[in-house]
């Protein structure tokens, strides 16, 4: 599938599965877009398709001439007037004098940048420091398996339901799950420390890549400054050449949300929530998409079942109730019974399984709850 076609087909299916036609239809009248090439990241066939009203491409250059013509239009470009900043990996050749003006645009014009691979280090690591850095270690050139932990956060809008349909899940390789998909690591790509766990935002991780060099995080953000700016970054690269199929319609996904999110923050767009679609990729409906997450940790009255609605009527069996986790009944070492992590680095409340005391984040528990039941010993959980 070219980029084009790619491109097109998530226009098509936010505009007619995911209730996003509002969004695409302004980003395409109002949304801009900076990307600065580096010598790894060569997004320009990227910024061709994507449906912007403006974009603009600043071309990386190797030679002192053109590092200097790069230099000069960097410092010459109103960054304000875009709505995001792409910054491609490596970062390196931007000169140090254009540093406080991108720390600027962030911190106190609310913008986003999106920094890919190298960056992490010659660009995050220098111009907005304490967060994130590059682990010492790098990849090896592979495609790995990757988990999606924030379902329904802006930037994952309608990931985890789109390439979970068959189109996609039929040209997945076989040891990747429904709801997974396959990021390529660019041989020598730089794995993301967390430096600042109570600030930074994992939306997706990689097991497979943490197993092998040290680091799970594949795309996240912090927010900079108090005037909205937010800084994304992604190990690898924006195009993921070497990716399936499924990874680079799920990428094009991640790009184009970001855009959607910002545009529509700046326009003050509302967006209403898609309670049900139908594939047109699929024989059978699918059911209603899952609810915010805030639904289930604090879901509301009379809508969900409870042990005494089950003995009244509904006929459950094999129910545990989720409780809160506490000095008498949980230790940090356990592991979280859906993604096999400890608990020495957690964030949020973490939740038992009553029947079975199997132990999980809080983020976890409401990927899991979607399932219906425990991951250990397969109750249906009930709060």
């Amino acid at each position: 599938m070219s980029w084009k076609d790619l491109y097109s087909e998530v226009k098509k299916r936010k505009m007619e599965a995911l209730n996003k036609k509002d969004v695409v239809k302004a980003v395409e009248k109002h949304g801009k877009i900076l990307a600065i090439e580096g010598k790894f990241e060569k997004p320009e066939a990227i910024l061709k398709n994507m449906y912007v009203s403006e974009y603009k491409l600043i071309k990386y250059g190797d030679s002192k001439k053109n590092q200097q013509r790069m230099a000069n239009e960097i410092m010459n470009t109103d960054l304000n007037k875009f709505d995001v900043v792409l910054i491609g990996c490596a970062g390196k050749n931007i000169p140090s004098s254009a540093h406080p003006k991108i720390q600027d645009y962030v911190r106190n014009n609310g913008g986003w940048v999106i920094t890919t691979d190298w960056a992490v280090k010659f660009i995050l690591e220098d111009i907005f420091p304490g967060y994130v850095r590059w682990n010492k270690n790098r990849t090896e050139d592979a495609v790995v398996a990757c988990q999606i932990i924030e379902p329904h956060h802006p930037f994952l809008d309608g990931v985890l339901s789109e390439i979970q349909q068959t189109k996609w899940t039929k040209k997945a390789t076989k040891d990747t799950k429904k709801n997974e998909f396959r990021w390529w690591l660019e041989y020598r790509s730089f794995p993301i420390q967390i430096l600042n766990h109570n600030e930074v935002h994992v939306l997706i991780t990689s097991q497979e890549l943490e197993m092998k060099w040290g680091a799970s995080p594949v795309l996240l953000y912090f927010n900079y400054g108090k005037s909205g700016g937010r800084v994304i970054h992604m190990i690898s690269h924006s195009h993921l050449q070497k990716g399936s199929q499924k990874g680079k319609y799920a990428s094009a996904l991640i790009l184009t949300n970001i855009l959607d999110e910002k545009v529509s923050q700046r326009m003050g767009l509302s967006k209403k929530p898609q309670e049900r679609y139908v594939s047109d990729w699929e024989a059978h409906p699918q059911g209603v998409q899952s609810p915010q997450e805030e639904q289930w940790v604090s879901p509301p009255a009379n809508e969900y079942i409870t042990p005494s609605s089950a003995q009244s009527g509904f006929g459950l069996t094999g129910t545990s109730q989720i409780v809160e986790a506490n000095d008498t009944n949980f230790t940090f070492s356990s592991k979280c019974a859906y993604c096999g992590y400890d608990f020495s680095e957690a964030k949020g409340k973490i939740f038992l399984c009553k029947e079975c005391s199997a132990p999980y984040h809080e983020k976890c528990l409401n990927l899991q709850i979607n399932e219906g039941v425990c991951k250990n010993c397969s109750r249906i959980l009930l709060w």
